[in-house]
């Protein structure tokens, strides 16, 4: 049995513990950074049954994210702490998929001498080399759409629907800018890789193909398509995901908190009123574990699936 087959052997199991573990340890830094009025507005807002107020945010959401990345976008405590959680990111996804498919991730660092194209004389090593910094620098820009989105969040009262429909706007907004940046690092790449030609249609094919390309979306649990390119899309998409996690953590706790058989056994167990933030983000981690299980299972039922055909 070689390495790789011990790591995804030990490692599927475990991946469902390493999110939620993750997650909570997020929200605990969030608990430890938050300050007692954000703490008290979030306890008040779980504990308050006002359905007309469940539109909009606690106001302590808007101060840990800026408690965390700073109050001022455009400044260098902002951007250090961006590059920071990006490469944070990476690690992370970079982790998940060795534990669980291994032989395609370290695969990966065996392909970097091949060239991307038969055109091309460099290999992937010069495209990440270009990419890396590029993609840090989108991470940057993007959390900035994630901080006007929160605000938004904040500020207007809506409904579910509309809750919805900003998590889609935000996903087509990303890709986009994204994309982008894919067009830009190819175009950089293929000038110096002895590529004769490009041409703006070229660029705009590339633009097209990386914007509705299949190996983004899939999780990195199914291993399908495993490239670089598919760990720096989800790095950089890491702040929606985690806004996106507390937004429904709110309100699955805000609906538990509300059943009247199970509210004191889960007022003590949470300790909404002194730990608001902790408790949500358990909540938050049961959720991922939940999530993690339901995709490892969807994954290894596709893949029998396309076995057996």
């Amino acid at each position: 049995m070689s390495l790789s087959d011990i790591i995804q052997f030990v490692g599927t199991g475990s991946v469902p513990v390493v999110v939620a573990g993750t997650v909570l340890g997020v929200f605990e830094l969030g608990e430890k950074l938050a300050s007692q009025r954000a703490k008290d507005a979030l306890s008040k807002w779980l504990l308050t049954f006002d359905v007309r107020k469940a539109g909009a945010l606690p106001d302590g959401t808007r101060e840990i994210f800026e408690r965390i990345f700073g109050e001022r976008h455009f400044s260098l405590k902002c951007f250090i702490r961006s590059v920071a959680f990006s490469l944070g990111a990476m690690v992370f996804i970079i982790l998940l998929g060795l534990l669980v498919h291994p032989h395609e991730f370290l695969g990966l660092i065996t392909s970097l001498d091949k060239p991307p194209s038969d055109s091309a004389t460099f290999g992937f090593w010069l495209l990440l080399t270009l990419w890396v910094p590029w993609s840090i620098l989108l991470d940057y820009f993007s959390l900035f759409k994630t901080r006007l989105i929160l605000r938004l969040l904040t500020r207007l009262k809506r409904t579910a629907i509309f809750h919805v429909v900003i998590v889609a706007v935000d996903l087509c907004i990303y890709k986009v800018i994204w994309s982008m940046g894919i067009v830009i690092v190819f175009y950089v790449y293929y000038s110096y890789a002895n590529v004769s030609f490009i041409t703006i249609f070229d660029l705009v094919d590339v633009f097209i193909d990386w914007l509705f390309h299949p190996s983004v979306f899939p999780s990195v649990l199914s291993g399908e398509n495993a490239n670089m390119f598919f760990v720096f899309f989800w790095a950089g998409f890491a702040p929606s995901i985690w806004i996106w996690l507390y937004v429904l953590a709110l309100f699955v706790t805000r609906a538990l908190l509300r059943s009247e058989r199970i509210v004191n056994w889960l007022r003590w167990f949470l300790d909404v009123d002194k730990n608001p933030f902790r408790s949500i983000g358990a909540v938050a981690a049961a959720l991922a574990f939940i999530a993690s299980v339901a995709i490892i299972l969807v994954s290894a039922e596709v893949s029998r699936i396309s076995a057996a055909a």
